[in-house]
């Protein structure tokens, strides 16, 4: 099996992550299958989180424009979706006379508010509103919505895009089993049928697109285990 999850609200709730998701992962894998986090955070910023905690087989970042895999226990880069930077350019430019202060800059291991400080990779652009924000850019960019950012990837990335390529990575061709809380989980909770979402979520466009919820990722990986 390979169980894809969301990491904030999902596993990373209220700044932590329980001991109880923790154990449940690592039996998880222990019992011969895959666990990839799926996120719309950077590399740099999840990993931190995760260190001594979680020893993922895949991560998803950046929304799907960051891959990697885990390789003789080290975590290698398989897939990267670089922004030019002529680009990011142009959309900050047109975007921070809209709404200016609001916006940022994630590479591959920093966030910066200023491209002239860049000196790597673009992975994402990210624009801090509550509201609907429309996009000026859909040749060049693709608009995944959390609460309180808008994730601004290049063209084409998405979270079920970067699962596709795990599947074809580790050649996968059954169901996977995915869970997640929020709006950019929508796209990879509706492509299988083992969806889940929390208990806690309210959010109704996450509820329609999943079939199950379960009280945590533990309680998931509990009932995965006794259909084993």
């Amino acid at each position: 099996m390979i169980l894809t999850a969301d990491f904030d609200g999902t596993i990373f709730i209220d700044e932590k992550i329980s001991a109880k998701d923790i154990g449940a992962i690592r039996d998880f894998q222990a019992s011969g299958n895959l666990f990839a986090i799926v996120t719309g955070r950077s590399f740099a910023s999840l990993t931190p989180l995760i260190e001594e905690r979680i020893n993922p087989d895949a991560l998803i970042c950046n929304n799907g424009g960051h891959i990697f895999v885990k390789d003789k226990n080290e975590l290698r880069e398989v897939f990267k979706a670089e922004i030019h930077p002529d680009k990011a350019r142009e959309f900050l430019n047109f975007y921070g006379k809209e709404i200016p202060n609001q916006m940022a800059i994630f590479t591959e291991s920093v966030k910066e508010n200023d491209l002239k400080n860049i000196n790597e990779s673009i992975m994402a652009l990210a624009i801090y509103s509550d509201d609907e924000i429309v996009n000026h850019f859909p040749e060049d960019f693709d608009f995944h919505y959390s609460i309180g950012v808008i994730d601004v990837v290049k063209k084409g990335i998405n979270k079920q895009r970067g699962i596709d390529f795990i599947k074809d990575y580790y050649s996968f061709d059954e169901e996977i089993i995915a869970i997640g809380d929020d709006y950019n989980d929508i796209d990879f909770l509706k492509n299988t049928p083992l969806s889940y979402t929390l208990n806690y979520v309210t959010n109704e466009d996450v509820r329609e697109v999943c079939n199950f919820s379960v009280k945590s990722v533990a309680d998931l990986i509990e009932n995965l285990m006794e259909g084993i």
